[in-house]
């Protein structure tokens, strides 16, 4: 398996066919002009390949919102295969590597848009994680939501008391992971039932503290 990363406006147009054959083989199509804003709007990929053949792929984004250093995860899709769930680690991995040079010494909020209790199970490295089952949020994590839905662009669709994009009917560019067996009865339960293709997700984030980030964050717990 080989993991990388590089500038998304660098991805030259076969490859993002490749990129939407893809998602759409996941059942996430996305169309072409939507694909290319979000490499826009996200300027890092990171890409797993093994033997020169795509595996799964994460577009990202390390900004500041207000002051903040942010890892924000964009559109995402993994293979499914026994290496599926090796993928999904490295891709985040990568991310926290970059981030970890990007933002020495400091903690960094980690965001995405979720539908599969596979992704949102990621947030299980992090501190702070919201929405999580059985609590109640604060008025800044709830803050922070709304932030997260303005930068994703999803504002006029967001929920901030549940954390959730309502349906518009064009798939919702996710971090699809439906793919690979992972979070168990707790991610399953918050998650619940959301339909990507629809435009629905669930807004989550966590903490990724400088200690954690500096000594390589796992991604697994």
């Amino acid at each position: 398996m080989r993991v990388e990363s590089r500038d998304s406006v660098s991805l030259k147009p076969a490859e993002l066919d490749e990129l939407g054959q893809l998602l759409t083989a996941l059942g996430l199509p996305l169309a072409e002009e939507r694909l290319d804003e979000h490499v826009e709007q996200f300027p890092l990929i990171a890409v797993a390949s093994a033997d020169d053949e795509l595996h799964g792929f994460l577009f990202g984004s390390l900004e500041r919102i207000g002051g903040t250093p942010c890892i924000l995860w964009g559109l995402g899709g993994i293979r499914r295969g026994k290496q599926a769930r090796g993928h999904l680690d490295g891709l985040v991995g990568e991310l926290y590597r970059r981030a970890a040079i990007s933002f020495p010494d400091e903690d960094v909020l980690v965001a995405g848009r979720f539908a599969h209790p596979a992704s949102y199970a990621l947030l299980a490295a992090l501190d702070d994680v919201c929405p999580r089952p059985k609590y109640a949020p604060t008025g800044e994590e709830r803050a922070w939501g709304r932030r997260l839905a303005r930068r994703f662009g999803c504002d006029a669709r967001y929920d901030d008391r549940k954390f959730r994009l309502k349906a518009n009917g064009a798939s919702e560019p996710v971090l699809d992971a439906r793919s690979v067996k992972a979070g168990g009865k707790a991610a399953t339960d918050l998650i619940g039932t959301v339909k990507p293709e629809k435009g629905e997700a669930v807004i989550a984030f966590g903490w990724a503290m400088a200690e954690a980030l500096a000594d390589g964050l796992v991604t697994r717990k």
